[in-house]
């Protein structure tokens, strides 16, 4: 695994979340929500429903957020300020990963057995062409990134504050007001892009 994720020049992984998770996430990883229920630990939530039956899986993106998902959740919580963590590639070879080439709640994904979407080869799969599709080459993305803009890697373990590289805030402002809540150590950046649209856009309307 960890050769074929290095072949595709991948660097990270990304998470968004509310800013009001940030401390919790420094102090006990980012943690299923199955866990976070039974536990008690206290978040704010996206999804309500998790048609991907995957409660005890964190929901990740490969160098670039699911643009869709990231921009209805901001449309439906308007009061709330979001970041996008830098999750380190490291966990695709040492977590235990299901790899989903589209939405990971969609038909085409969920009507796939879970261990189907786990190794080397499902992993390839999201590299692969799709179908009605132009070609990779055409929608002009980087090797690193999945050809479908929802493609989402399920992670079934906690991912320890270690693995958390970096923190991408949408504009100056926004990083000026919440930088005090990220550690020292932690990369701290201004990435508008990872708040817009991915550049195939167009092709995936």
């Amino acid at each position: 695994m960890q050769n074929a994720v290095n072949h595709k020049e991948i660097k990270y992984l990304v998470h968004f979340t509310r800013i009001e998770n940030v401390v919790s996430i420094f102090n006990k990883g980012l943690i299923p929500v199955d866990l976070l229920r039974r536990t008690g630990i206290g978040f704010s939530h996206n999804d309500n429903y998790r048609f991907d039956n995957c409660k005890d899986a964190n929901c990740m993106s490969i160098g670039f957020p699911n643009y869709r998902m990231f921009f209805r959740y901001r449309n439906h919580n308007p009061g709330s300020d979001w970041v996008v963590l830098g999750i380190k590639k490291e966990i695709l070879w040492e977590k235990d990963c299901a790899f989903c080439v589209e939405n990971a709640a969609s038909n085409n994904v969920t009507s796939i057995p879970l261990e189907k979407r786990k190794g080397v080869e499902a992993f390839k799969r999201l590299y692969e062409e799709y179908p009605g599709k132009p070609s990779r080459e055409i929608l002009g993305i980087h090797a690193s990134l999945p050809t479908h803009p929802q493609a989402e890697v399920l992670v079934f373990d906690v991912i320890e504050p270690k693995y958390i590289w970096g923190v991408a805030f949408e504009n100056n402002d926004k990083k000026n007001k919440y930088a005090s809540l990220i550690p020292p150590n932690i990369n701290k950046q201004v990435m508008g892009e990872l708040f817009s649209y991915r550049v195939d856009y167009e092709y995936w309307r």
